[in-house]
């Protein structure tokens, strides 16, 4: 990047993420989670629009402020989507149905937020929630995060003698989840490989840590207790596990004579107040988790049997604590040490008695074996993200245009020409606008054109870029170095709206579509470099091409798309002008030293019409007057360009304004380079003379059938329509080879 920062994954990338649980605060392990995710992904550029769906029991009778500014400040977007159903609901048979919790208002929420905003990718948090998938578009990655594993998950609780709570379903109805998802997230690599064998879609073990930070642990206690602590949130699970451990482990400790107390803290014990054991100390719930992790030489996770993984062991281990686990609490996890994997409650507590008597150094080796287990792990995320971010590149869907920073300003000719096609290539994927030329003061002055073309990327050596270059993060727009970003998005297909040096070489997955007016009313003049070395493919888009551009393009080898400059009519809208002079205006479409422009110049003089002639030099500042409303139309035009590039948009702005044309681009022309049926088409001098003679003395409503059949052929946008059945099919194949 021009001011020499490392480049960062997902700079410009966009992720919307949907959770039942909020962010903040990060008191439980569902919340700390779904916060690590969102804050990789920003960490690496992206702008994370975090939506939330407020399930949690704290949210139910009340909007807790702190809470939701803390989210406001953190991601780049947020919002709430209020339930309108009851929450957390028994099944209506013995199992829920995948879509039993389902809420409507969240699907209105998304089909809004789908149509104006493109994303990326989507991250829907656990399999009930998964019908959101269905409604993010085929351009935008789709990733479900189980987090749970919830077929099978009745049979579990019964087995331990507990009432099934909160979410339990079949495997049929967990299948239809997981396939609603081109990418699944399990929370351990044992989850994976169940999930895997219920669905074709990928699935990726992504466990769950913090970063790294090791935790100065207390003095040893003045009466010698080896103090260990347990914490667990208020649910039948961890009591059951917790209850179960004591019963076994007193009777070791008592025997042993061990100088341990197991200090428990966290919601889990108010669920524990009628335990009455020497070994026990309950803390209650914490506000700062650290304060109780400060507070014991150790920490067990003693639980034998549950779902998910078990985010207490990695609270553990990325505070450096020494850890005694069993081995179903270290599933998801890199084990170290042979603390990390005991067989059951017993040879927990045996290796806490042994813990006990032996000397402190015990405790020194059990924390590095935690850094260890730590870093391990942490290479095992970062696999499973580089994976995950893999997927996303190659999903496929991207467009790019090069465009020219005029596209930014409103009422502009680039601004029209942009718009015309832009939302129509979105409705296809995701369409970043790369601005390669002009001013990056055009794009901070237009706030409102950035929020139109939603994703936006500036070229780090456009004019003015490094300096504004904080004032357009905050707008929206990432500055990149163009090779960097062609490297990071792999686009399928780019349309060239302006030139670049880097873009004369594209990636070879790409095709490249070469819009040759806008290029010309770009570079202000019609001798310049196609972009076509490197590209899978190249075609060059223009109503009409001069003999000089396709005698390049044939020798080029590329071809030549027929399509209006313009691809959707309904966006080509300006201010029309009025001319008081009494003048009647002749335009002449040109170059002005051609020997049929001092004809025509004479001949519109003989009708006594004023004669206007513009040359492809002088088209932009034509077309700027004409769509700013400063410049009237003429009452004709004669089109002399034989397609000369940068014309083209003229005369099809004059036709889409109703303005009568006579066309010579015939004259001298090979047949495959004729305009098909002009309604006034001069291919000879007298020709000429009579179309010109009718134009200037005839009622207006003499052609007007002919130029009604020429207007609504304009209308029609059948080369556009080409280029998007094409755009259509190349993103289907890729579909099918992707899967």
């Amino acid at each position: 990047m021009g001011s020499g920062a490392s480049p960062k994954s997902w700079a410009g990338g966009r992720i919307a993420v949907l959770s039942p649980t909020p962010t903040h605060p990060q008191d439980f392990g569902n919340r700390k989670r779904i916060f690590r995710v969102c804050s990789r992904y920003a960490e690496q550029g992206a702008a994370v629009t975090f939506i939330h769906y407020p399930a949690e029991l704290e949210w139910r009778a009340q909007i807790p402020r702190r809470a939701e500014r803390a989210m406001a400040s953190a991601w780049s977007q947020y919002f709430t989507v209020a339930p309108t159903r009851l929450l957390h609901t028994d099944p209506k048979g013995r199992h829920h149905g995948i879509d039993e919790w389902w809420d409507p208002s969240i699907g209105e929420f998304l089909m809004w937020l789908f149509s104006v905003q493109s994303f990326d990718a989507f991250i829907v948090n656990y399999s009930w929630l998964s019908k959101a998938l269905e409604f993010a578009p085929r351009s935008t990655f789709r990733i479900l995060d189980t987090h749970d594993k919830f077929s099978g998950r009745r049979g579990m609780l019964e087995s331990l003698g507990l009432d099934a709570e909160f979410f339990y379903t079949t495997e049929d109805e967990e299948r239809i989840a997981l396939d609603r998802a081109d990418l699944v997230w399990a929370i351990k690599r044992e989850e994976a490989a169940e999930l895997a064998r219920m669905t074709r879609k990928p699935v990726l073990a992504l466990p769950h840590l913090d970063p790294f930070t090791s935790l100065a642990r207390p003095a040893p206690d003045r009466d010698g207790y080896l103090r260990v602590g347990v914490i667990g949130a208020r649910n039948n699970v961890n009591r059951m596990n917790i209850t179960s451990f004591l019963n076994a482990a007193e009777p070791i400790f008592l025997n042993a004579f061990a100088p341990v107390k197991i200090v428990i803290a966290g919601s889990v014990c108010s669920l524990l107040e009628g335990i009455a054991s020497p070994f026990v100390e309950l803390m209650g719930r914490v506000e700062n988790v650290e304060d109780f992790y400060s507070a014991v030489d150790c920490v067990a996770v003693p639980m034998r049997t549950s779902t998910g993984l078990k985010i207490k062991t990695g609270e553990a281990l990325s505070l450096g604590m020494p850890v005694l686990s069993l081995a179903h609490a270290f599933e998801g996890y890199e084990a170290a040490d042979p603390l990390h994997k005991l067989a059951d409650f017993a040879d927990m507590a045996r290796a806490i008695v042994d813990l006990s008597f032996a000397a402190r150094g015990r405790l020194d080796m059990l924390a590095d074996a935690s850094r260890r287990a730590h870093e391990r792990t942490a290479a095992i995320i970062a696999d499973a993200f580089s994976e995950s971010d893999r997927m996303v590149r190659e999903n496929g869907r991207q467009f790019v245009v090069a465009a020219d920073s005029r596209a930014f300003v409103p009422g502009s000719i680039f601004n029209l020409l942009l718009r015309a096609m832009h939302d129509d290539l979105a409705t296809l994927g995701a369409v970043t606008v790369l601005v390669v030329k002009g001013s990056a003061k055009d794009i901070a002055a237009n706030p409102e054109s950035l929020d139109r073309f939603r994703r936006v990327a500036v070229a780090d050596d456009l004019a003015g870029a490094e300096a504004l270059r904080d004032d357009l993060a905050d707008l929206g727009a990432t500055v990149f170095g163009v090779s960097e970003f062609l490297e990071r998005m792999r686009p399928a297909v780019l349309f060239a709206d302006a030139l670049h040096p880097v873009l004369m070489d594209g990636p070879p997955e790409t095709v490249v579509f070469a819009r040759t007016d806008a290029i010309a009313l770009s570079e202000g003049r019609d001798d310049f470099a196609l972009p076509v070395d490197g590209y899978g493919r190249a075609y060059v888009v223009a109503p009409c091409l001069s003999p000089a551009l396709a005698a390049r393009i044939a020798a080029l080898g590329i071809e030549h798309v027929r399509a209006p400059c313009f691809w959707r009519a309904s966006e080509v809208k300006f201010a029309r002008a009025r001319d008081m002079s009494g003048n009647k205006v002749a335009a002449l479409l040109g170059d002005a030293d051609a020997p049929a422009m001092a004809l025509a110049t004479g001949m519109a003089r003989a009708w006594g019409l004023t004669p206007l002639a513009i040359a492809a030099p002088q088209a932009g500042a034509y077309i700027a007057g004409l769509v700013e409303g400063r410049i009237a139309p003429p009452a004709f035009v004669v089109d002399l360009s034989h397609g000369q590039p940068g014309l083209p948009v003229l005369r099809e702005l004059l036709d889409r304004l109703h303005v009568p044309a006579v066309v010579t681009s015939g004259i001298g022309l090979p047949p495959s380079l004729h305009v098909a049926s002009p309604p006034l088409r001069a291919r000879t001098e007298s020709e000429l003379w009579k179309a010109m003679r009718a134009l200037a003395v005839e009622p207006e409503t003499a052609h007007a059938a002919a130029l009604k059949q020429s207007w609504s052929d304009l209308e029609s946008d059948r080369g556009w329509a080409w280029i998007a059945q094409f755009c259509a099919r190349l993103i289907e194949n890729h579909d099918a080879q992707f899967v």
